[in-house]
């Protein structure tokens, strides 16, 4: 179920909890969702989304719709995709030896694969751009955080631990991001239906 959050270190305390995955793999090799070279060990801890974005900018057209309602719209599976919602996706690492190199090389297949899907080939310069935020002076203890949040006007911002490494405005990059998580093919399915679960609740307050 959605929640209220507590405020937590890198997230606007108007943002609520769509979804809580407790030990739910982002990139783990032995599910090999990113790539079977991939040996990367980093939870997906949860997405939120801004409770004032979601009102103000989705309401009028689906407040009024009952939840079967929701279910079967099409907009309405791609609304956080696509519309310029607040959005914090949350990971966190669980192997304390893990390198950045590595979550940089994880990040270059499963987000070039997305950013190949929605924009072709020819951006290779701006996955370079996102991925060399991940510079290797960086350090990952075990329980590290790494917040991916689209900002308003589409701009990605990336943080570890609270501290801002890097920004970049692109509306192809931001729904990249988030379709791995809540696309047609994301790492947990199940977690993508709750989250449109945990949003229409939002939408019938």
């Amino acid at each position: 179920m959605f929640m209220h959050m507590k405020i937590s270190v890198g997230i606007c305390s108007s943002f609520r909890l769509l979804i809580s995955v407790i030990g739910g793999g982002f990139f783990d090799s032995d599910r090999k969702i990113v790539g079977d070279n991939v040996a990367v060990l980093v939870s997906f801890r949860g997405i939120y989304a801004d409770d004032k974005d979601v009102k103000k900018l989705l309401s009028e057209k689906y407040g009024k719709l009952s939840l079967s309602e929701l279910q079967e719209n099409k907009e309405y599976n791609d609304v956080l995709l696509e519309t310029d919602i607040g959005v914090t996706v949350r990971l966190q690492i669980v192997y304390g030896k893990l390198s950045i190199g590595s979550v940089r090389s994880a990040f270059e297949e499963s987000v070039g694969t997305r950013l190949q899907k929605f924009g072709g080939s020819d951006n290779q310069e701006l996955l370079q751009r996102f991925t060399s935020q991940f510079k290797d002076e960086i350090k990952l203890p075990q329980g590290s955080i790494i917040d991916l949040s689209r900002e308003p006007g589409y701009v990605l911002r990336t943080t570890i631990e609270g501290n801002d490494v890097g920004s970049i405005q692109s509306k192809v990059l931001c729904k990249s991001i988030l379709d791995l998580y809540i696309g047609e093919e994301p790492f947990d399915k199940q977690a993508r239906e709750d989250v449109k679960l945990n949003l229409a609740s939002v939408l019938q307050e």
